[in-house]
């Protein structure tokens, strides 16, 4: 199938797996953005409900900031399930015909689903960590920085001086998390103190 110039992206909500999808009609005039369901219930002091991770991230920042830390929550966490910046095509059917490019069969017909790279998981993840901690939830706090972690946050000089995390660090739960990821440094001469 071969498309225009002209044709345009359109959104839609992919329910199924919480994803952002895009796909390519074969002939469209406009541009139709669907607006994700989530965040309908949010009555903030804002325009509109965030479409993408990245506007739910800086509007939870935001809301953390002026200390209304349930809502920033709620905005981290339905944050995760809004399109991120990584593009990917998911094929959907097999087309009939010739294939455009060559091969006894027409193809693949697919849709493009934006969601959360690496670097939009671990900052969910962290961000969602200090509201617990503010909440004082030790427990979820602690299982958010662990899927940051997982996810390739190394940064644990940062965990440890977060003023966000404050309400978690030192209890027991907290200081075992860190034993397991904090790198530990060999001092083979003994030079920089004891073991």
């Amino acid at each position: 199938m071969a498309f225009s110039t002209k044709a345009l992206l359109s959104f839609l909500l992919l329910s199924s797996t919480n994803a952002f999808v895009a796909f390519v009609p074969s002939s469209s005039s406009s541009l139709k953005v669907a607006s994700p369901p989530l965040l309908s219930s949010y009555e903030g002091d804002y325009e509109q409900a965030p479409t993408t991770f990245r506007e739910s991230e800086v509007l939870g920042l935001r809301l953390m900031q002026e200390g209304r830390t349930e809502e920033a929550l709620q905005v981290f966490q339905q944050g995760m399930r809004l399109p991120g910046s990584r593009p990917d095509v998911v094929r959907t059917k097999t087309l009939s015909g010739p294939s455009p490019v060559g091969g006894s069969f027409g193809g693949l017909e697919g849709n493009w689903v934006f969601s959360l790279d690496e670097f939009e998981t671990q900052a969910a993840h962290y961000n969602i960590a200090c509201a617990f901690a503010r909440l004082g939830n030790v427990q979820e706090s602690v299982n958010n920085l662990q899927l940051a972690f997982q996810a390739g946050f190394d940064n644990y000089a940062t965990v440890r001086v977060d003023p966000d995390l404050q309400g978690i660090s030192g209890t027991p739960e907290f200081e075992d998390m860190m034993s397991q990821y904090e790198r530990k440094f060999p001092n083979p001469f003994g030079l920089f103190g004891k073991k």
